[in-house]
């Protein structure tokens, strides 16, 4: 009797029954990343419109990030079924981040120009507007928050409350959820949650990365203005991306 009156309890007491939100605090994420390489090249010039000729408009990358709990783990994820042909000033973003939202620290490890660099630094503040509308992502029900980063670069960004992880792609993060689109005009690129793999996620799926050559995130700044620094009008093209 006693066991009877067990299983009926917890049948009522289902939070499905009540229509209650479940919430995910582990997984994996696929981003599949477009970047408009034709919006970056010169009308102008006719060695661009050639380029535009010979190149597809688009660009695709896949990336995964890996989540539990406080912490993420952005890298490069599966090869696009087909090889795209790319404008040299299209950034490879070969970045891999390990986030501890916690403390609000990120380990990260670029590669530009063939240098590693290893990166310290604080996670990025954004003062996100949080707007009504919403957005279906990868079947999650979004809603869109606008932010600016840089100073001057806007970005928009879509996120869910269901995956309590306040993460996202790249170093973005700082919503009430986990952020599944994001969409950066002045780099002509977006992100956007492709599906989610519910999966456990151990220690060693955390890890973060430790080759390059170790700095924190003013020194690696002005290292990268400082080899840019003779590119002229060229440098103010691509220099944000290896800034994000």
């Amino acid at each position: 009797m006693k066991l009877l009156f067990y299983i009926i309890t917890t049948i009522l007491l289902s939070p499905a029954l009540f229509g209650q939100q479940q919430f995910i605090t582990e997984g994996k994420i696929e981003y599949e990343r477009k970047t408009n390489q034709h919006a970056f090249m010169d009308e102008n010039s006719a060695y661009d419109e050639k380029a535009k000729a010979a190149l597809p408009k688009f660009v695709t990358f896949y990336y995964d990030l890996t989540f539990k709990g406080d912490r993420t783990l952005f890298n490069t994820g599966r090869e696009p079924e087909t090889k795209q042909p790319k404008n040299w000033g299209i950034f490879d973003s070969e970045n891999t981040i390990l986030s501890r939202l916690d403390s609000n620290i990120a380990v990260t490890q670029r590669v530009v120009f063939g240098s590693a660099y290893l990166i310290t630094d604080s996670i990025r503040h954004i003062d996100w507007r949080i707007t009504p509308e919403i957005r279906k992502i990868a079947g999650f029900d979004c809603r869109k928050a606008v932010g600016r980063v840089l100073d001057s670069i806007i970005v928009i960004a879509f996120y869910t409350d269901e995956i309590i992880t306040t993460g996202g792609p790249e170093s973005f993060a700082g919503l009430p959820g986990m952020i599944m689109g994001l969409a950066i005009p002045r780099l002509h690129t977006t992100w956007y949650a492709t599906k989610l793999k519910l999966i456990d996620v151990t220690d060693a799926d955390l890890q973060a990365p430790k080759k390059g050559k170790k700095m924190t995130g003013t020194a690696y700044q002005l290292q990268v203005k400082e080899n840019m620094k003779d590119w002229g009008s060229e440098a103010g093209k691509i220099l944000y991306e290896f800034l994000l």
